[in-house]
């Protein structure tokens, strides 16, 4: 997940507008705030259902959804040399209990409303690498860097949820997952210049957030090089709303 903490250099201000300091960059809108949390919540909501299928204990629910929601923008705030967000913003971890709350009281009939939360994770892919590419940007980082950590703030925390639990990362095998954030690293280091504007900035999450839905629909996979068997490889709910 990304993290708006309110010490950033682009942070929204307490009075949940945006950042009024003119020496603090780049103002963020109050709705990428909310999106943050939107897409928080989803992550931990699937963190906390991984760990259920693997029979965890609450404590193990617990680190998985925290993991998951928080890990990709815990790896970017120490790459930067910031404290995380969460230090600062209770929200996000009370938003992140509710998840492992949600998770948990829907378990058995997660596949039900799997596709919905499908459409709320790739809101928070968006949202975690725009933020990601801009707080590169704000550290007046170069193009690979805000690639890199738009990336980093989107699917890290998968991925340290995967190795913690002894499996193969997802992004490494299934799915168009981390494309899609590369894909908004590319376009906002190609027009960092004119990222002030509110309304290039929600296009490019929108862009975005298109990329993931069209990739979860016609269930699009990386190309595999060496693989004996052609097969179809997807999100493990993508069934549920791919193209019949």
């Amino acid at each position: 997940m990304s993290g708006l903490d309110y010490n950033d250099s682009r942070a929204i201000s307490p009075d949940c507008s945006r950042s009024s300091d003119p020496n603090k960059g780049v103002e963020t809108l109050t709705e990428i705030y909310v999106l943050d949390l939107i897409g928080t919540f989803a992550f931990a909501v699937y963190g906390a259902y991984v760990a259920l299928k693997k029979e965890f204990d609450i404590f193990g629910v617990l680190v998985s959804a925290l993991l998951t929601a928080l890990g990709g923008g815990t790896l970017r705030e120490l790459i930067l040399g910031n404290t995380p967000f969460y230090f600062y913003d209770n929200k996000y971890i009370l938003v992140i209990l509710t998840g492992c709350v949600f998770s948990i009281a829907v378990y058995k009939g997660f596949y039900k409303i799997s596709k919905y939360v499908l459409v709320i994770d790739a809101v928070g892919l968006s949202t975690f690498a725009f933020i990601g590419a801009e707080k590169a940007a704000g550290a007046s980082l170069g193009s690979f860097a805000i690639i890199f950590l738009a990336t980093t703030t989107a699917v890290g925390g998968g991925l340290l949820r995967d190795i913690s639990i002894r499996e193969v990362p997802q992004i490494f095998h299934r799915d168009f997952y981390a494309s899609p954030a590369i894909f908004l690293g590319i376009l906002y280091a190609i027009s960092r210049k004119y990222m002030h504007n509110p309304i290039l900035i929600y296009c490019l999450i929108s862009l975005t957030f298109a990329l993931r839905i069209y990739a979860i629909y016609f269930n699009v996979s990386l190309w595999r090089p060496w693989r004996k068997k052609p097969e179809q490889l997807h999100f493990p709910f993508s069934n549920s709303i791919s193209k019949k």
